[in-house]
C-alpha cells in the first residue's frame, strides 16, 4: 500500500513538456511549479527536466529510463555563489594575499553571515569613514555588523573627547549601543580630570604603546574604563612604579580590580625578593603561591650567587660561559628551568649516574626532563644490564622509550640467558 502511495505521489512531481499543456493553462502550470507554497521548490528543476526528456526519449540499451527520480537542492551551491560574491567585492576593494583572504573568509561570524548581502554594505560604510585594510584582516568581524547599527556606534565614539582616527577605535564597535554610549559619557564626564584627553589617549601615553593596542585590551575588559578614576590612576602609577612591563600591564588587567594599598604591599615583596621579573599576576593570586615563588627565586639567588644561568652551568661542566650559553641555546627552553632543578639534575647526572660532562653537554633537553622519570628510567634500563650512551632515549616519550627498552630485551640483554637458565632449573626442581 505504501509503495503505491508513494508512486502516485511521485508521478504528480514529474514536469509535464509545454507542448502537452492547454493552451490556456500554460501560466497555471508555470506558476504551479514555482509557486511558494510548493513544498518542493527547492528541487533543482534542470535535473527534473533532463529526467522527463530521458523518459520520453530513452537511450538505447535501457529498458526503463528513471525519469522519476530528484535530486534534491543543495545549500553548498548558494553558500559557493556567496562566497564567490564576498571573494569578489574584497578583491575589488583591497589588494589582499591569498593569506589575508583566506583569514577573512575562515572568520566564524563571516561564516556564519556569508549569505547575507549587508556584509558587502557594512564594508563599504566602513571603508567610507576610513576604516583601513589591517583592520578588515585583523577584525573580519565588523563587516557582519549591520549597515544602520554600525552608523550609530561610530556617531557615538566620534562624539569622545580626543578622538582623532577611527581606525584607533575599530575593537569598541563590537560593544553592545548602550553600553558604548553609557561608556564613552563617563569618559567624556572626566576628561577635565585626566590628562591626553580620555582615560584611552592616557593609558596609552604612559604605557607608551599605540592607542589601537590599548583599545583591543580595554574592549575585553571594560571595567578599567569604568573604574574610579583614582583608583585606576593609582593602581596604574604602582606598576609603572615597580617596573612591570607596559605589555604584561594589557595582558592581565585584572590587578586593576584590587584595592591600591595590596597592590602595593604585593608588588613591593616582589621586588624585596629580588625578582628579575614583577608580573600582574602576583597582585592576585593566593598567598601561598606568591610566597612558594619567592622561596624560589631566594633558593635560586642562594645557589647562583652573582653568577649567570649560563656562568654556573659552565663552571659544573667545565666549559666557559660562551660555550655554555652556547649549550644552552641548543634548548632554548633550558633558559627558563629554575635552577634549583638545574642543580638537582646535574648532581644526580655527574655524580650517581657517572656521566660524563661531555655526555650531559650533547643533550641539553635533559635538564628539563622530570628528575623524577630520569630516575626511573635508569633504574629499569639497569635492571636489564643497560647502560645507554647518550641520555637521547631518556629524553623520549614514553611510547619510544618504551619501544627502545622492549628492544633491547629482545635482541641485546645480556641477562637474557641467565634469566632463562634460572627459570629451566627453578622448573627442574619443581618436577
Amino acid at each position: 500500500m505504501w509503495r503505491n502511495f508513494i508512486n502516485a505521489f511521485e508521478k504528480t512531481l514529474v514536469f509535464v513538456p509545454k507542448r502537452s499543456w492547454p493552451a490556456s493553462a500554460g501560466w497555471k502550470a508555470h506558476r504551479q511549479l514555482t509557486h511558494q507554497s510548493n513544498p518542493f521548490r527547492f528541487f533543482n528543476a534542470s535535473c527534473i527536466v533532463q529526467n522527463e526528456v530521458e523518459r520520453i526519449a530513452p537511450v538505447a540499451g535501457t529498458a526503463e529510463a528513471d525519469g522519476e527520480y530528484i535530486v534534491p537542492y543543495k545549500t553548498e551551491f548558494e553558500k559557493s555563489h556567496s562566497l564567490q560574491v564576498l571573494t569578489d567585492a574584497l578583491h575589488a576593494r583591497f589588494r589582499l594575499s591569498e593569506e589575508d583572504l583566506v583569514a577573512i573568509l575562515n572568520d566564524a561570524l563571516v561564516i556564519k553571515n556569508m549569505r547575507k548581502k549587508s556584509l558587502i554594505l557594512s564594508m563599504d560604510h566602513l571603508i567610507s569613514e576610513g576604516v583601513e585594510k589591517h583592520n578588515f584582516i585583523e577584525y573580519p568581524w565588523i563587516m557582519t555588523l549591520y549597515k544602520g547599527s554600525l552608523i550609530e556606534k561610530i556617531e557615538i565614539l566620534k562624539s569622545l573627547r580626543g578622538f582623532q582616527n577611527i581606525n584607533d577605535y575599530i575593537p569598541f564597535l563590537r560593544i553592545k549601543y548602550p553600553r558604548l554610549r553609557k561608556l564613552v559619557g563617563c569618559l567624556n564626564k572626566e576628561a577635565d580630570f585626566i590628562e591626553y584627553g580620555n582615560r584611552v589617549h592616557f593609558i596609552s601615553n604612559k604605557l607608551q604603546v599605540p592607542i589601537s593596542t590599548v583599545t583591543k585590551y580595554m574592549a575585553k575588559r571594560l571595567f578599567v574604563l569604568e573604574m574610579p578614576l583614582d583608583m585606576f590612576r593609582s593602581n596604574l602609577e604602582t606598576m609603572l612604579k615597580y617596573n612591570v612591563e607596559s605589555k604584561n600591564i594589557l595582558k592581565d588587567l585584572w590587578a586593576f580590580r584590587y584595592a591600591p594599598r595590596s597592590v602595593e604591599a604585593r608588588l613591593k615583596r616582589a621586588m624585596s625578593a629580588k625578582k628579575d621579573k614583577i608580573m600582574p599576576w602576583m597582585v592576585r593570586c593566593p598567598e601561598y603561591i606568591l610566597q612558594k615563588s619567592l622561596q624560589i627565586t631566594l633558593d635560586d639567588q642562594k645557589i647562583l650567587g652573582d653568577r649567570t644561568i649560563a656562568e654556573y652551568i659552565g663552571e659544573r661542566l667545565g666549559f666557559p660561559p660562551e660555550e655554555a650559553q652556547a649549550i644552552m641555546n641548543r634548548h632554548p627552553q633550558v633558559n627558563n628551568v629554575r635552577v634549583t632543578k638545574i642543580k638537582e639534575v646535574l648532581d644526580y647526572l655527574l655524580d650517581e649516574a657517572k656521566f660524563s660532562r661531555y655526555e650531559v653537554a650533547q643533550v641539553p633537553r635533559i635538564l628539563c626532563h622530570s628528575l623524577e622519570t630520569t630516575k626511573q628510567r635508569m633504574q629499569e634500563l639497569k635492571e636489564h644490564g643497560c647502560r645507554p650512551s647518550t641520555l637521547v632515549i631518556i629524553c623520549r616519550s614514553k611510547r619510544e622509550y618504551n619501544k627502545f627498552l622492549n628492544s633491547w630485551i629482545e635482541n641485546y640483554n645480556p641477562n637474557k640467558n641467565v634469566n632463562a637458565a634460572v627459570d629451566y632449573a627453578q622448573a627442574k626442581e619443581e618436577r
